[in-house]
């Protein structure tokens, strides 16, 4: 692949991943809560887990042949059936580790605990042995299809689903919000569109390519050398503990410094697996079936009822049984232990 006719490799996949329910972090994360912290960042489905991550792990076993190492990024935390991958011979001994958040703060612990994905995600090139280009999942994606190498990369160029849009209409509105802050106290809630649109923002550019809920290649060292030479901007990613208006999204970060050195291919947007609520319980089991869409989000499925989230876990249980954990598969469709 690419100039020279080879394969750009090695590929690693990194996911992000946390346990709400787990009460050591629950009271951590209680100890640093202000009373003043935007609602979208403190609230509990978005520390929410409910086996997601095994069917993330499952899907990658199943479809994607090229993925080197699985790096799941923890804080003081492990996927309680993580290990049964290996020890059932679902992957190779060595193929998964889970990786502290220790780690990839290595020279900047002060910044510690951090509850804070945009500042996890700033981190990520700090993991020890990570491939230069990887692909970033959260743990709620999976993969839906056969994935190839060419959907991530051509030609030594990233590729990059989304579209195109103005930084004008976001930037008065965040000023506008930040205004009302001044005014009222009420703090600016930290939205994906925002973080996305100051990430090209703080290069120059006036617009930004808009990214959605799949899984990204990474650019390990683009995105660590504009990192490490900007040290404020490193400062203002990783030292709020909850999301912040202040931060960008370092994943479009480097997607735009990708642009910006004409190493990015841009392509339209995917149709998407996605479960957003209870109304697209049955659109998303649909999806699941349709291997023409590559990948899948399932986005708060804690907050289902009982027999919808029963159906999502039966329809994901259908399609990727013969990688999961035989733990995972000893639930009942409900998510209670047979």
């Amino acid at each position: 692949m690419g100039n020279r006719g080879e394969m750009v490799q090695p590929v690693d996949i990194v996911i992000a991943w946390v346990d709400g329910n787990d009460q050591d972090l629950k009271r951590k994360r209680h100890q640093f809560l202000t009373g003043e912290d935007p609602s979208d960042a403190v609230s509990d489905t978005r520390f929410a887990s409910n086996d997601e991550i095994y069917f993330n792990i499952a899907s990658i076993l199943k479809y994607v042949p090229f993925c080197r190492n699985i790096y799941v990024v923890t804080d003081q935390q492990s996927p309680a059936f993580i290990d049964e991958f290996a020890e059932q011979g679902l992957c190779a001994a060595d193929k998964i580790r889970v990786v502290d958040h220790q780690e990839i703060f290595a020279g900047y612990a002060q910044y510690l605990p951090t509850f804070n994905t945009r500042s996890i995600e700033s981190m990520l090139w700090n993991i020890q042995g990570l491939s230069d280009y990887f692909i970033y999942l959260n743990d709620d994606f999976f993969f839906n299809a056969p994935a190839k190498v060419e959907d991530f990369l051509e030609n030594h160029k990233i590729v990059t689903y989304g579209h195109w849009q103005s930084n004008f209409a976001l930037k008065l509105k965040l000023k506008y919000r930040q205004f009302l802050q001044r005014q009222t106290g009420k703090p600016v809630q930290p939205k994906h569109m925002i973080a996305q649109m100051l990430s090209a923002d703080v290069l120059g550019m006036n617009r930004f390519f808009e990214i959605h809920h799949y899984p990204h290649i990474i650019d390990r060292n683009i995105l660590k050398d504009y990192l490490l030479a900007h040290p404020e901007r490193l400062e203002t990613q990783i030292k709020f503990r909850f999301r912040s208006v202040e931060q960008i999204n370092p994943v479009t970060l480097m997607n735009h410094l990708k642009i910006q050195a004409d190493q990015a291919v841009l392509k339209a947007d995917l149709d998407l697996a996605y479960l957003k609520n209870e109304a697209s319980v049955q659109q998303f089991i649909q999806a699941t079936e349709n291997e023409n869409i590559l990948y899948g989000c399932i986005q708060s499925l804690d907050q289902l009822q009982p027999e919808p989230a029963a159906q999502i876990r039966q329809a994901m249980i259908n399609k990727l049984g013969d990688f999961l954990p035989a733990s995972v598969l000893s639930f009942d469709a409900a998510g209670n232990h047979a």
